[in-house]
């Protein structure tokens, strides 16, 4: 019997509490970068959308910054994933979400690390529990974990 492979949703959040447009850029194009150091397939380039444009991607930014990759492991239903920061002037962040099946944790918890180092806070939900990846004061990246939820109250 040959064992089945992990194939499970992993969703995220990245939230850049502050930059401007040409901060979001850099981000965006290390981690497209990684991304291809990882050796991701049909990495697309860096599109920048504004307007209409981007609220079709996001339907409360006015800005998003992104790319589009299929990180080795880790793929949508939908084809190519897309990767990015959109800006919301209501909440005046940075941010974005999305979900990936994954059959390791492997690249794309590399592509998580690799956004916390770069300055974007990274939050995901999995197995019951929360997990915040970010950069603290002294540049080291920091993983908080806590319970999803109260199990006496669930």
């Amino acid at each position: 019997m040959t064992p089945s492979k992990l194939n499970v949703a992993y969703s995220y959040s990245w939230l850049l509490p502050s930059g401007d447009t040409a901060l979001a850029r850099s981000i965006i194009e290390s981690l497209r970068q990684y991304a291809i150091d990882l050796g991701s397939e049909a990495v697309g380039p860096v599109i920048v959308l504004t307007g209409t444009e981007a609220q079709a991607v996001r339907s409360n930014a006015d800005h998003v910054i992104m790319f589009t990759a299929i990180v080795p492991n880790a793929k949508s239903d939908a084809g190519p994933q897309r990767y990015g920061l959109g800006f919301s002037p209501e909440e005046n962040v940075w941010s974005w979400s999305g979900i990936v099946r994954v059959s390791s944790f492997k690249e794309i918890s590399g592509m998580m690390v690799h956004a916390a180092s770069l300055g974007i806070v990274v939050g995901t939900t999995f197995a019951g529990m929360v997990m915040e990846y970010k950069k603290n004061a002294a540049g080291e990246i920091k993983i908080e974990q806590r319970p999803a939820f109260d199990p006496d109250t669930f």
